[in-house]
């Protein structure tokens, strides 16, 4: 695949608090600034067939769902059925649940259920991803935690989300981390940080948006998905800016 023929999806939270006020206008929005797909973070009480309906009428794909392992625990046939009807067959789990205490042995059970839950979604035709923040770039014997996680899971049934800027917020090179992960990453997450590791717009900061995008091609990435969680202006800026620099970067 070609770094500039991949698609651009934004991570609704990146829009989160227009979100909590008006959910469909935010899908709006998000197809007039120009994503072709979205990655969910709840739904703002839309039933699936209204959210398809939306979906269909903005011309936007769904491209996946972050779903807190709580839920992928104990709702995970809910989640399906719902994203079923979207025509997304994609869930990633955010973060480690609430009160986790990040130690190796838990990085390890956490890769063997996340595996297990991965399993029971390929069941019923989906896929289950884990997203990273900095943290798993904490090290226990010299490794890191995230790669404790990726060791102790079966790639079969547990692929990588990277968000390519917390790789970078953790210290190591998000590109050559990403072609290390190379077949085991279908998404990533294009974040940024300035040299103070501040957030800032993607595109203004230390993310090399041209290596990355050469080694999402050489990784088998089939979708690139922007989230912004702190601005410097207004969030609907920073996304559109972030997605001009992104575009740009494709030479598109």
């Amino acid at each position: 695949m070609n770094s500039n023929k991949h698609p651009i999806a934004l991570q609704l939270y990146s829009l989160r608090d227009l979100a909590q006020q008006d959910f469909v206008r935010t899908l709006e929005l998000t197809a007039e600034l120009g994503y072709e797909g979205v990655e969910f973070a709840g739904y703002g009480g839309l039933s699936s067939s209204e959210m398809k309906d939306h979906l269909d009428r903005l011309n936007l794909r769904a491209v996946s769902t972050h779903v807190s392992l709580e839920r992928l625990r104990d709702h995970l046939d809910e989640e399906i059925a719902y994203n079923r009807v979207l025509g997304n067959s994609t869930l990633v789990c955010p973060a480690p649940p609430r009160g986790f205490e990040r130690t190796r042995e838990n990085w390890t059970a956490l890769g063997k259920e996340l595996t297990e839950l991965g399993k029971k979604a390929a069941d019923q035709g989906f896929r289950l991803g884990y997203h990273n923040h900095s943290f798993e770039f904490e090290q226990h014997e010299g490794v890191y935690a995230l790669d404790l996680l990726w060791e102790a899971s079966d790639p079969r049934f547990l692929f990588a989300q990277l968000d390519l800027g917390w790789v970078l917020h953790g210290g190591e090179d998000p590109s050559g981390y990403l072609r290390k992960l190379a077949g085991r990453t279908p998404l990533v997450h294009i974040k940024d940080f300035d040299r103070d590791k501040k957030q800032t717009d993607v595109g203004c900061g230390e993310l090399d948006l041209a290596n990355v995008l050469q080694a999402a091609a050489e990784a088998g990435v089939e979708w690139l998905i922007l989230e912004t969680e702190e601005y410097k202006v207004s969030p609907q800026e920073s996304v559109e800016a972030g997605l001009e620099n992104l575009k740009k970067a494709q030479g598109r």
